[in-house]
């Protein structure tokens, strides 16, 4: 499955660059996630609102959404930036910007759920992944 995600981000990244307006381009590109707040229990049948936090990388890069993976019980979460610029952009780096956004999610299963959020790559180009397994309470 991560290698099947690792081919969603290529695909992404490669495929998304396109003419808008005139001289405006964009671009969608996954941005690591930093850290997650999740329940340490979860009741079947009920809807949570995780925070997601992740370092916006300039001021070109805006929220755009999730990459989200479902198989089995296993969810695979990553967070897509659109970035916006033209031919003549100098977009900022930004250091220590932290955004947090959040990802409804609700409990359709009675057994424990595995998510996965995608943390950027390694050395040797391979994805990164947080992983936490949470419960699921019935009663």
């Amino acid at each position: 499955m991560k290698k099947v995600f690792l081919y969603v981000i290529l695909a992404l990244t490669a495929a998304s660059c396109s003419l808008d307006d005139g001289n405006q381009y964009t671009a969608d590109e996954l941005v690591p996630i930093e850290s997650v707040v999740l329940p340490d229990t979860l009741d079947f049948q009920e809807t949570y609102d995780f925070e997601i936090t992740y370092e916006r990388p300039t001021d070109c890069h805006a929220f755009l959404g999730y990459s989200y993976d479902s198989q089995e019980n296993e969810r695979t979460i990553a967070v897509i930036n659109r970035i916006y610029y033209d031919e003549n952009s100098n977009c900022q780096t930004l250091e220590d910007e932290l955004i947090t956004q959040t990802l409804p999610f609700e409990v359709l299963r009675e057994d424990n759920y595995v998510f996965n959020f995608w943390q950027g790559v390694d050395d040797n180009g391979d994805s990164v992944f947080l992983t936490v397994e949470v419960p699921v309470r019935t009663e």
